[in-house]
């Protein structure tokens, strides 16, 4: 019979989201693990449920000086309950760093600078407690608004928390609470921007009526917070009402809470539960009002909160990285223990290009995370950091600092034509390669490279060379696009589903094309992806081939003559390998994938 009924509760909560609003869109979308706390929530709040808004009725929104989707001082009215922004967007669900950016079909986006803010204002019946849904736009910067109320109509304001980076872990959906307990008349809670802030998103507010009974909320870490493996320290920020929390004899009693069920640790104020030597695993604090002799309460008053400390994928190569994030996606945090070396360091985000023997990878650094300085054909070993995407290409953000482990490494560049990167751009995303005999279509002698600018290249298949490079030096001094035949060397990049291409140099777009000992002229290595046992290899040329395959290691695995066009490559393990190819004393180098 229980289990009947939090079916059909829970049947409610998914099918009528305008009931209990304030609840489903944060916990539904969460994993199945956490229907438990989504059903804690649901008891706890129902029985005192006052109002909840979702921001959802178009006819309720009432528009600014601006268009909605123009930061303006839009608003939202729907009953006792009003809204006005100073410098807000009625936002879409479009989704921004993976994640809604409405949990229905409209919220508030308070924008990134000190002008912007949100007042809600509940006009009769008071508030108990509040509660709503708050996500990031990304993490660059870290978020930064304070929370506050006022009982008096906005002549006083009490502080009640911070959005920051210790509230919004990542981008998901967060529950942001807050105590008020007040009677009053036009009641307000203001979310107002602290200056230099990344957006956030705001979206399905409930309130509950004011009580005479004892409360006590966990305002922070909201529920099902994911923290990164760098965290070794968590506060745990409470609100308690109708309870004087002092020692014994002063007050009405103190709190005790525990850490995954371990002992009770006694409280006697109200300031954040400080825990301490934190490892990454999963987290429950469970936190109750006690009497003076340490009897709880009656009727009982505790709550709960969950929250982990991911760990650290332990990876040996960058393309152990690219395919774990085909498997389970963006998000987790990885330990590369191979050594990458950079082919191309910039200011801007303090981005990275690095490589090891596998495949490429951008590290985007937007925090300053990393602030050791690296140059081209320096290493770094054991790199940490989670995976994200930017215009769907994989982008590692670092969560510690790293220093070189190595300098001066020469980096040759893979040598592969545009439709090896067309065919197959997530196998050269972020590498350093060289296309031969490349010609630019507005190559005329006296056009020169403009920054942000498209330019078609062609070898006999066409792709984009795309300057968003601004700061490199053909871009800066407005060089001449070349107008000849070049050999050139890029760094592969993509925008969403367009492959594009981008050199670092002026010199690397400004080598004369040369069939030279390292292009072996029509040189086809396939199937690649390889599923089978025989790979084949054809030139022009069509003389006397031989191969010689390596591993991400360096190490020779095999050694063979090319015979029929076919080498049998049957002992050979899936995974990534360099080939080495020599023809007619011509060398050239492919990187070969065995599924």
């Amino acid at each position: 019979m229980l289990m009947l009924f939090l079916y059909k509760i829970l049947s409610i909560i998914v099918i009528n989201k305008k009931m209990i609003s304030f609840v489903t869109p944060i916990l539904i979308l969460k994993k199945m693990k956490k229907i438990y706390t989504l059903l804690l929530t649901f008891f706890s709040v129902a029985i005192f449920a006052q109002g909840s808004i979702n921001f959802d009725e178009p006819t309720n929104w009432v528009q600014g000086a601006g268009l909605f989707t123009a930061y303006s001082d839009h608003g939202y009215n729907d009953g006792v309950f009003s809204a006005i922004g100073a410098s807000v967007i009625r936002n879409s669900t479009a989704v921004t760093d993976g994640f809604p950016g409405a949990n229905g079909t409209y919220s508030f986006r308070l924008r990134d600078n000190a002008s912007s803010s949100l007042t809600m204002t509940i006009a009769s019946g008071g508030v108990g407690n509040f509660s709503f849904a708050a996500r990031r736009w990304d993490n660059s910067p870290a978020t930064n608004f304070t929370v506050e109320y006022s009982t008096n109509g906005g002549t006083d304001w009490t502080f009640s928390s911070t959005i920051d980076a210790a509230v919004t872990t990542d981008s998901d959906w967060k529950t942001v609470n807050g105590v008020i307990n007040s009677s009053n008349a036009n009641i307000q809670i203001r979310i107002r921007s602290n200056g230099t802030t990344e957006r956030i998103m705001v979206d399905d507010f409930a309130w509950t009526a004011p009580t005479s009974d004892p409360t006590l909320i966990i305002s922070s870490p909201s529920n099902g917070t994911t923290y990164n493996p760098a965290t070794t320290a968590v506060n745990v920020s409470l609100s308690v009402s109708n309870f004087i929390v002092a020692n014994p004899g002063s007050g009405n009693g103190h709190i005790r809470y525990t850490v995954n069920g371990g002992t009770a640790i006694s409280k006697f104020n109200t300031t954040p539960i400080e825990l301490t030597s934190l490892i990454p695993n999963s987290y429950t604090i469970y936190v109750e009002l006690v009497d003076d002799t340490g009897t709880p309460i009656s009727p009982a008053v505790n709550t709960t909160v969950f929250f982990t400390i991911e760990g650290y994928y332990i990876v040996n190569s960058i393309n152990d990285v690219r395919l774990d994030v085909l498997d389970y996606g963006i998000g987790r945090y990885y330990q590369i223990n191979s050594e990458a070396i950079v082919t191309y360091a910039r200011t801007p985000r303090n981005q990275k290009y690095i490589q090891d023997a596998t495949a490429a990878i951008l590290i985007d650094d937007a925090g300053n995370v990393i602030t050791n300085t690296f140059a081209i054909g320096d290493g770094m070993t054991g790199f940490r950091g989670q995976t994200t995407y930017f215009n769907d290409l994989l982008q590692i953000v670092p969560l510690e600092n790293i220093a070189p482990s190595s300098t001066g490494n020469t980096i040759t560049p893979e040598v592969v034509t545009i439709a090896n990167i067309i065919g197959n751009v997530e196998l050269y995303e972020s590498e350093l390669v060289r296309i031969n005999n490349v010609t630019f279509a507005d190559g005329n002698g006296t056009n020169t490279f403009a920054g942000n600018v498209t330019y078609n290249i062609s070898d006999g298949n066409t792709m984009e060379f795309r300057t968003f490079l601004t700061e490199v030096d053909y871009v800066v001094n407005s060089n001449i696009i070349p107008d000849v035949t070049r050999d050139v060397i890029v760094l592969v990049s993509k925008n969403v589903a367009t492959p594009r291409v981008v050199a670092r140099s002026f010199v690397d777009v400004n080598t004369l094309s040369t069939n030279d000992f390292n292009a072996i002229e029509g040189l086809t290595m396939y199937p690649n992806p390889l599923k089978g046992n025989t790979l084949f290899l054809t030139s022009t040329a069509n003389a006397n081939m031989s191969v010689q395959i390596f591993d991400v290691l360096g190490k020779e695995v095999l050694k063979s003559n090319v015979i029929n066009n076919a080498v049998n490559v049957s002992g050979l393990n899936a995974g990534v390998y360099i080939v080495k190819i020599t023809e007619e004393g011509k060398t050239a180098t492919r990187k070969l994938v065995i599924q």
